[in-house]
């Protein structure tokens, strides 16, 4: 560990854990394409993180213990962040779903909403729809 990570905040801890995800989940299929690249640069911008932080994290590929959120809308958007990865290079893989599915579960969903919640994510992210789009719908299948 990295001098430096001993006096990260919570939220900056969470969010290198969180971007680790993104990295296994890129692997899933034993490659990182250029695409999946682009894409963890852009989340790794959207969390703060510097160029030489994102290459860091990148290479150094370990799973970090995750901590997950406590406000429900950054769980769902870790969860939305993992799928659009998983969609990244346009091949679902098993190992790749099955990383969202254990991500979904490790962020507190439970079981029986997580299939629901994956499939929701898959179409709403196919069809160009914003994470915040997403959580207000599913939001509204929670409650029926």
């Amino acid at each position: 560990m990295k001098i430096i990570e001993q006096f990260d905040h919570l939220g900056k801890k969470q969010d290198k854990e969180h971007f680790k995800h993104l990295v296994s989940i890129a692997l899933a299929d034993g490659i990182i394409d250029t695409t999946e690249t682009d894409i963890l640069h852009r989340f790794g911008r959207k969390m703060g993180f510097t160029e030489p932080e994102i290459d860091d994290l990148l290479e150094s590929g370990r799973m970090m213990v995750y901590n997950p959120p406590y406000e429900f809308f950054k769980r769902f958007e870790q969860v939305y962040e993992i799928v659009k990865m998983v969609l990244a290079d346009g091949i679902v893989d098993k190992n790749e779903m099955r990383l969202a599915n254990s991500f979904a579960t490790k962020s507190g969903f439970t079981e029986s909403e997580i299939p629901k919640l994956l499939v929701l994510l898959i179409s709403g992210i196919r069809e160009g729809k914003d994470e915040e789009e997403l959580f207000e719908i599913y939001k509204k299948q929670r409650k029926v």
